[in-house]
């Protein structure tokens, strides 16, 4: 079971997202993709709360019902680059969330932009203990990897994209081969994009065993 939380952004905007709470110091926070919500992890985070975690999925700005920013309603579709890439400070607050709670050990994973930024936050904050990264691109809305996945160092790193999701599959792999630490790229033959790959594959699994390994 969650319960609805919302937190603000350092720059006034309200972050709405679900918490599954656990009895663990282990956490990790879910992004989702462009035009969708927080509700497309909802089985995932379910499952993740199962195997232990206390789990925090977020409607990013401009999305869901982070829609709020100093009384005035904001949504994606009026968004510049620097509004996209922005939604770094929506992490930084789940973030602060969860250590409020006393949990310590965190983790990001990210669909499609939502890997974006996951990466490019966790680039900025080396207390991210891994990243997990679903059909992240090089340029997503102006939300550009660029160098942040060697200046993300060491820490382990998992991406995974499908062959049928073109972009991304190329930009997973240039990816990989530029990660610097523990990395596993994980390319499946015809699954879609984003939390898609969930719905026929085994996808859940690798990332739970990800989990298990580097995110405690």
């Amino acid at each position: 079971m969650s319960e609805q939380v919302s937190f603000k952004a350092e720059d006034g905007f309200e972050v709405v997202g679900s918490f599954y709470k656990s009895t663990s110091d282990t956490g990790v926070i879910l992004l989702h993709m462009l035009n969708r919500n927080r509700s497309d992890w909802n089985a995932f985070a379910g499952q993740l709360n199962k195997e232990g975690y206390n789990v925090l999925s977020i409607d990013l700005r401009g999305h869901g019902q982070s829609l709020k920013k100093g009384g005035r309603t904001v949504e994606w579709q009026t968004f510049s680059a620097k509004d996209f890439n922005d939604m770094i400070l929506d992490v930084k607050a789940a973030k602060e969330f969860l250590e409020q709670k006393g949990i310590s050990k965190i983790s990001l994973i990210g669909a499609s932009i939502g890997a974006n930024i996951a990466l490019n936050y966790a680039t900025e904050d080396i207390e991210i203990k891994t990243t997990v990264l679903l059909s992240p691109g090089l340029d997503y809305r102006g939300v550009k990897i660029d160098d942040n996945v060697r200046d993300y160092g060491n820490r382990p790193m998992l991406i995974v994209a499908s062959e049928d999701d073109e972009y991304s599959a190329t930009s997973s792999k240039t990816m990989s081969e530029s990660a610097a630490g523990k990395k596993e790229l994980k390319i499946y033959a015809d699954a879609g994009h984003g939390t898609k790959m969930f719905s026929n594959t085994d996808l859940d699994k690798v990332i739970v065993n990800w989990l298990e390994q580097y995110g405690n």
